[in-house]
């Protein structure tokens, strides 16, 4: 058995990913037109495994039927290949080289709660990656007032529904639109747009009663005809695919869930891909595929072996040697072993090269459970001028906790390890808490990013503090019209007016002369620790007499040892009112002492 298919012409089916937040309805609007049962069968009714589903272009015309007679328009795609996403790490890894092999994107959005984390990352990637897409504006059957009549087209549905549920739906339109505006894209409604190569289409859906869905597979078959016909060209000679999952199966040990996007892959055929010690080349033992309108992941009826299988299709390969390979690794089908391994080995290291970082600079460890997600991470640290140390595939294990703990000698604020969508192993989270390591694990990409923000924050106050230690804050005050003591030592109440104010320091006035020192702070008959701006507090100060050395309504500064003053300067360890009374302080200093103090 095969799987070539006669095509009218030499183009594949566009591959098709599907985006958007947990629970917004992916597999749902696949189900209503696969009529197969996958997501009953999954925890929770959340997308859990990845999955790849081929719709004929028979399944495709016979869906939007109605749509396409009035235009006699005559579809010419073999099909429509969509991978069911679950969140976006299957998109990621839908990669060549760098690029994305996917085609179009459907971005899936819950009406009822608009724009949410995982659709932002999403955005964020297709826009990285260039993909273009359209949207689903998704559940529309749970609008407030809505009335379904799926026997009709999606424009005449819309013409029957009251103002409040338009508004309704208009209100997430002009919330995708605002959020869109921030990539530079311009989305709208589908049946107002007249250039669909400017405008972002954006289709109303439901996956309970089937709105909206022919109007989706309609847009999306002719934008793939009308711009994508340079992508699809078929070449049967040069098979290409990626590695979307590996996984064990009962009876056949590690098998590799593959995207062939290009070209022919054969049974015997010799394969190179990339495996976390580098290149594995190896021999498919047997393709493994499940009949059209069914999953890879779930299917109804167990596989079929086949011979061969023509791009663009999902297919499960069987080989020896690929307990070690990678997901999200390129893979290239080897017509002439003398001619093109070589070069496909050569390609995959520099794949492998572009992505996975070791250095000996200081810099943050990261870790991803695949090949494709790690690129994207990396891509978006280093666009964020993040330095990496370690970037790698696989759990976090100790020989990263030694890393980082290698780096965090170097720069304190790379004392930390990065984990996407991947687990620590218990002797490492062990030894990340004894040698406090921070782990900062997440499944958004841009969480990771925000996390490290707050953990970098958390490092420089830490500094801050560790330099301020042994140094004397600067501080403002002015003498009040409370005298509790005259001398020896004298309290008198004052108000702070810049800084934080605390014992056992000199005081001076606006001439530089010493007033005494400050042995405590009271507030309430009650020794305090530190005073801030605007607290009015009694001092006690060794030194003066109240009524001569200093009056009511004196002004006096915190004498700060020149050292302590240049330090702060240079390394910017205060800001605000401190940082007021340290330059009075030092204007003050260089008219009576010298011009260049603390210099």
């Amino acid at each position: 058995m095969t799987t070539e298919k006669k095509l009218t012409s030499q183009i594949r089916s566009p591959i098709t990913v599907i985006l958007g937040h947990v629970d917004s309805g992916k597999t749902s609007l696949l189900d209503k037109v696969r009529g197969t049962a996958v997501q009953s069968r999954e925890s929770g009714g959340i997308t859990q495994h990845i999955g790849a589903s081929f719709f004929p272009i028979e399944t495709v015309t016979t869906l939007c039927g109605s749509l396409l007679e009035p235009s006699k328009k005559k579809l010419e795609i073999p099909g429509i290949l969509i991978i069911d996403t679950p969140g976006h790490s299957s998109f990621m890894n839908l990669r060549q080289r760098g690029a994305s092999a996917a085609n179009f994107a459907i971005l899936v959005i819950d009406v009822r709660r608009g724009i949410q984390p995982q659709t932002v990352e999403s955005l964020r990637i297709l826009v990285q990656q260039k993909v273009p897409f359209l949207i689903a504006a998704n559940k529309i059957d749970r609008l407030s007032g809505w009335k379904s009549f799926p026997e009709l087209t999606l424009a005449k549905s819309l013409s029957k529904q009251s103002n409040s549920s338009l508004e309704a739906l208009q209100s997430v339109i002009y919330e995708i639109m605002t959020e869109l505006s921030h990539f530079n894209l311009e989305p709208e409604r589908f049946d107002r747009i007249k250039n669909f190569a400017k405008k972002i289409a954006i289709i109303p859906t439901s996956a309970i009663t089937g709105e909206g869905i022919p109007e989706l597979f309609l847009v999306l078959a002719i934008l793939a005809e009308q711009f994508l016909k340079k992508q699809l060209e078929l070449h049967l000679d040069k098979g290409r695919g990626v590695v979307l999952e590996v996984k064990k199966e009962v009876g056949m040990g590690t098998t590799l869930d593959v995207i062939l996007f290009d070209g022919t892959i054969k049974q015997d055929s010799q394969i190179v891909l990339a495996g976390i010690d580098g290149p594995i080349s190896t021999k498919v033992r047997a393709i493994l595929m499940p009949k059209e309108l069914d999953e890879i992941r779930d299917p109804r009826k167990k596989f079929d072996s086949v011979e061969r299988a023509v791009a663009a299709i999902g297919v499960k390969l069987a080989a020896p040697n690929i307990d070690e390979a990678i997901a999200g690794s390129s893979l290239y089908v080897i017509e002439d072993k003398y001619k093109e391994v070589d070069n496909a080995i050569k390609l995959i290291e520099e794949e492998l090269a572009s992505i996975l970082v070791e250095t000996d600079e200081a810099g943050v460890i990261v870790k991803a459970d695949t090949l494709g997600s790690l690129e994207a991470l990396v891509n978006f640290l280093r666009d964020s001028n993040i330095q990496i140390r370690f970037a790698a595939v696989g759990e976090i294990n100790k020989k990263d906790v030694y890393q980082a703990s290698l780096s965090k000698e170097k720069n304190r604020f790379y004392g930390v390890i990065l984990g996407f969508r991947c687990n620590i192993l218990p002797d490492a989270s062990e030894e990340a808490d004894k040698l406090q390591i921070s782990v900062i694990q997440s499944d958004i990409i841009y969480r990771l990013a925000e996390e490290y923000e707050e953990y970098q924050f958390e490092v420089q106050q830490l500094l801050e503090q560790e330099a301020l230690k042994d140094i004397i804050r600067p501080s403002k005050i002015k003498v009040l019209p409370y005298v509790f003591r005259q001398s020896k030592p004298c309290i008198v109440g004052v108000e702070v007016l810049s800084g934080m104010l605390t014992p056992q320091v000199n005081l001076i006035n606006r001439e530089n002369k010493k007033i005494g020192l400050l042995l405590q702070i009271q507030d309430s008959g009650k020794n305090i620790p530190q005073a801030k701006v605007s607290d009015q507090v009694a001092v006690a100060i060794r030194g003066p007499t109240a009524g001569r050395q200093i009056r009511e309504g004196d002004e006096l500064w915190v004498d700060i040892p020149e050292a302590d003053a240049r330090k702060i300067t240079e390394q910017k360890l205060l800001s605000g009112t401190e940082m007021d009374a340290l330059t009075e302080l030092i204007e003050i200093k260089r008219r009576t002492v010298n011009k260049y103090w603390a210099l």
